[in-house]
């Protein structure tokens, strides 16, 4: 089973973000900032196959999150998650909030079989 790194600074959030994908039978780790995420991707055993982060977060944003992740793991693919669009184009796939259960899912999926294609 993936193992996914969710990364938001709103609890809420990161909560519904990590039920529901763990209820799709996935491995989640959650991380409150771009500084736990790190942590958190040194401790996990499993290697991170897709990191789902905010954007915008108070510290380590979420593309400079990625960039130091996809450093350490380059198999590793990212969604990125704002309620704002990005100025700069980011490399990886993107979830405007607010967004539902469904979409979420289903943006993951295509995330993870990008990363299986390619």
């Amino acid at each position: 089973m993936p193992t996914i790194l969710v990364a938001d600074n709103d609890a809420q959030i990161r909560k519904m973000v990590t039920d529901v994908l763990r209820e799709e039978g996935y491995h989640v780790l959650s991380a409150s900032s771009g500084e736990d995420a790190t942590a958190a991707a040194a401790r996990s055993k499993e290697p991170i196959d897709v990191l789902v982060t905010d954007i915008v977060m108070p510290g380590m944003g979420g593309a400079d999150l990625y960039a130091w992740m996809k450093a350490e793991q380059p198999s590793m693919r990212v969604l990125f998650i704002s309620g704002f669009m990005s100025r700069e184009p980011l490399e990886g796939a993107f979830l405007k909030k607010p967004f539902t259960r469904a979409e979420l899912v289903a943006k993951v999926r295509q995330v993870l079989a990008a990363g299986a294609a390619g």
